[in-house]
């Protein structure tokens, strides 16, 4: 049944292109007689075209240099915030979304926000792609300070340790 509606569209599809050529063919006859197609300019040569594509580039650079200039305000909000040992006010025009999001961060999200480079970051931030082992960009409980990381304890003596040192009389392991 798929196969016969298939074969129905392409005819129709070849009855419509055929008729479309029929009925250009006075047109192309004129614009050959005349010296030229009957068509209009390119369209990249009309100045609305080019007036609309200036503007849309000009937009596109104010919509990058905001998300360059939040990320980082952002990256700078994670240094203050580590070197405080908990989140810091953020400054007020940030988006509400990261102001929502960012209190809500672990020391070790932090970390790795300020680990990557500028454009994750940015990218992180924009929902586009995500850094990895940090959370995306929602709304989070706010932590009131980060727990302090563990005093460094040195490892327990394992294997070797036991054949270090023989014990008295030996010579050898006990």
């Amino acid at each position: 049944m798929k196969s016969i509606f298939s074969a129905i569209g392409a005819a129709l599809r070849a009855a419509f292109s055929c008729i479309g050529a029929v009925l250009s063919l006075p047109a192309k006859l004129l614009g050959g007689v005349f010296g030229g197609p009957v068509t209009g300019p390119p369209a990249g040569d009309s100045p609305a075209v080019q007036d609309l594509a200036a503007r849309v580039a000009e937009e596109d650079a104010k919509i990058a240099d905001n998300s360059r200039k939040v990320a980082e305000a952002f990256w700078h909000w994670c240094m203050d915030s580590l070197i405080a040992d908990g989140p810091v006010a953020m400054p007020s025009w940030l988006p509400r979304s990261i102001k929502e999001w960012a209190p809500g961060l672990t020391a070790a999200e932090a970390e790795k926000l300020v680990s990557v480079d500028k454009t994750a970051l940015e990218s992180h931030l924009r929902g586009l792609f995500a850094v990895p082992g940090v959370r995306k960009v929602q709304r989070l409980e706010p932590v009131k300070s980060w727990p302090p990381e563990p005093a460094y304890v040195e490892p327990a003596p394992g294997w070797a340790a036991t054949f270090a040192t023989p014990a008295p009389g030996r010579c050898g392991p006990a």
